[in-house]
């Protein structure tokens, strides 16, 4: 064995923790824990001084009570006083360790400090055990033994964790009081030598065992410590990133709600310009305008198709769930649907049930619309199924079945992907691939199952599992009207519009009098519109904005004004790039404490909501469907 491995089989006999050191070096605990381990334990032998020099204090006094009578004298009384100064002094050094404010700058200066204060005190007992072990006296040999056994021995588990004092403390009290015993009973130097290495042995065996103890119980305290700091970190830098996303997902809430406006009105602007174009263009050019409406019309489509999916990933969507009848979204898709199945030749096939649903309702048309619009695309001939069947389980499965080109085996895991169309996509020449990845978020949204088969050639059918209420709880959903281009006539109708961009305004005039109607337009609602509509004509149909610009009304609030101040119901149409939940809490909020009793409960009646872009047609079917009600009542 080398002196360099000696010396390090030393340093693991006599040195604490060497587990701990094993952590240091492997760098499995934080940078300066060994300075933190250090200081540690000398605070923990400081903490338990005070009382045991106070132990050591009371056994001097009554060794001294008991040896007076032999000893006696100055020296003793010098010693004794000089322990007393030194327990003193001790006390006070405590205090101030822990009275420091800064202890890991200046731990050199209390380690050095407090080796002097056990050498000292080490020494004092050395003292006595030298020169108070009086030849011959048996009972004063005796009870200063008593003493320095009891203080080497008591030192052990108070200097144990700090091992340098444990060390500095023994020599000085053993070794004295061995060797005038030596003096005084001849022993031979080799065997004094053999049981002192025993007895150091011995002591530094226990001590180092308990300096284990007293390590590990640090560590595993420092331990608890950072791992407490470090979860306190990381729920802070989680708190952090929550807000940061929370920031973020509003930001773009803000975003996708601007550009869901302003990409919505010019678009709104161009199809009402198209659809009046086509009345007056000669036959020749028919054609050419009858193209751009169509590629208008899928620009809409691919705008709409976007803004949704950007708002399923961002989160920022909200459900309104409702319970509704089921009859109701199948109905909006007879009328939607009918006129595709006749103009392509196939058969539409509608199988409903009477149920109704809790979930949120346009959510739902959503999925479903995506889904009948798919089928349309890829069948040539045969029939689309639109189907609802109840289930054991309390489930409801709404199922979309056609006769189309079906989906090829390599294409059905991708079917879900953004802006994948596949070959029949490409074939057919329709479609940007977004509709069924939109399906897909809605029923992961929803917790909808969602589920297909296909075959190649032979046709395709999805299915999509929700839950259904029994509850009657119906709520009124607007429907789509048949598209078609013979228009509702307008002829001698009164109608005010409510537009502040004067691109839609203008657009909208020229539209609503191309249908007969006389026109009154207005950028906005103030109480100066009001008075003027009082004295005036009295209107047949107020068709308006939902957002009128900032600090002004709405175009809801509007509406409600103008029948309060007429003091008449006057059917009306709101037009929203708004989402439809954000214009129903405005109505609930307008309406919410109202007497219907004395204030009219058909002044308060919900407008017709249409959801930008609206085609012509849409208003068109609208304003018909409302005047006829009107007339009817």
């Amino acid at each position: 064995m080398t002196l360099k491995e000696g010396y390090k089989k030393f340093i693991e006999v006599f040195e604490p923790g060497p587990s701990i050191y094993e952590y240091m070096e492997t760098g499995s605990i934080q940078p300066g824990f060994k300075k933190k381990l250090q200081m540690g334990r000398l605070a923990q032998m400081l903490h338990h001084t005070s009382a045991s020099i106070l132990t050591r204090f009371l056994f001097c006094l009554v060794f001294t009570f008991l040896t007076w009578h032999s000893i006696g004298g100055w020296v003793m009384g010098f010693w004794l006083a000089f322990v007393l100064m030194h327990c003193l002094a001790s006390v006070k050094s405590t205090d101030d360790f822990f009275d420091c404010p800064d202890l890991e700058k200046e731990f050199k200066f209390w380690q050095q400090r407090s080796l002097q204060m056990i050498f000292v005190s080490g020494c004092a007992f050395g003292f006595a055990g030298f020169f108070f072990m009086i030849p011959g006296d048996i009972e004063v040999q005796m009870a200063l033994l008593t003493l320095i056994i009891s203080v080497t021995f008591g030192s052990i588990p108070l200097y144990s964790c700090w091992l340098p004092a444990f060390w500095i403390f023994l020599p000085p009290v053993i070794l004295p009081t061995v060797l005038k015993l030596c003096l005084i009973y001849n022993i031979p130097f080799w065997t004094a030598a053999f049981w002192l290495i025993i007895l150091f042995l011995l002591l530094g065996y226990f001590s180092k065992r308990l300096n284990a103890v007293f390590s590990l119980s640090l560590y595993r305290s420092f331990e608890k410590e950072y791992l407490v700091e470090e979860l306190i970190q990381q729920r802070q830098a989680a708190d952090l990133a929550k807000e940061a996303a929370e920031v973020a997902i509003e930001s773009k809430t803000k975003f996708f709600a601007a550009a869901n406006h302003d990409l919505r009105q010019p678009l709104q602007a161009m199809g009402i310009f198209i659809s009046v174009l086509e009345t007056q263009v000669p036959k020749d050019s028919k054609p050419l305008v009858e193209n751009l409406s169509q590629a208008c019309k899928q620009v809409a489509t691919l705008v709409d198709q976007i803004l949704i999916l950007s708002k399923l990933d961002s989160g920022s969507i909200k459900i309104n769930p409702t319970t509704f009848p089921l009859s109701e979204i199948f109905d909006e898709m007879k009328i939607e649907f009918e006129p595709v199945a006749k103009t392509k030749g196939i058969e539409f096939i509608m199988q409903p049930i009477d149920a109704n649903i809790c979930t949120d309702g346009q959510l739902l048309s959503r999925v479903i619309r995506n889904l009948l619009s798919n089928a349309f695309r890829y069948t040539v001939e045969g029939s689309v199924i639109l189907r609802a069947k109840k289930l054991s389980s309390g489930s409801l499965v709404i199922t979309v079945a056609d006769t189309g080109i079906g989906i090829g085996e390599n294409e059905k895991k991708d079917l879900f992907k953004e802006y994948f169309r596949g070959e029949s996509g490409y074939a057919a020449k329709e479609g940007f691939g977004l509709g069924l990845s939109i399906v897909k978020k809605i029923c992961d949204l929803l917790s909808f199952n969602l589920s297909f088969q296909s075959r190649k050639g032979r046709g395709t059918i999805f299915k999509v599992e929700i839950p259904f209420s029994r509850e009657l709880n119906q709520i009124k959903l607007l429907s789509k009207q048949e598209t078609s281009k013979k228009f509702f006539s307008l002829r001698d109708k009164r109608v005010l519009i409510i537009e502040d961009d004067p691109l839609i305004r203008r657009s909208l005039q020229a539209l609503a009098e191309a249908w007969g109607a006389k026109v009154r337009i207005a950028e906005f609602y103030d109480a100066q519109l009001a008075a003027e509509l009082v004295v005036s004509s009295p209107l047949d149909f107020i068709l308006t904005d939902f957002n009128l610009g900032p600090n002004r009304l709405t175009g809801l609030q509007a509406v409600l004004r103008i029948r309060s101040a007429v003091g008449r119901r006057i059917p009306a149409i709101v037009m929203t790039a708004t989402a439809r939940e954000e214009v129903m809490k405005q109505y609930e909020e307008e309406t919410e404490g109202l007497n219907y009793s004395e204030y009219g409960t058909d002044l308060t009646d919900l407008p017709t909501i249409l959801q930008k872009p609206v085609s012509p047609t849409e208003i068109n079917n609208a304003i018909s469907r409302l005047l006829t009600q009107e007339k009817s009542r």
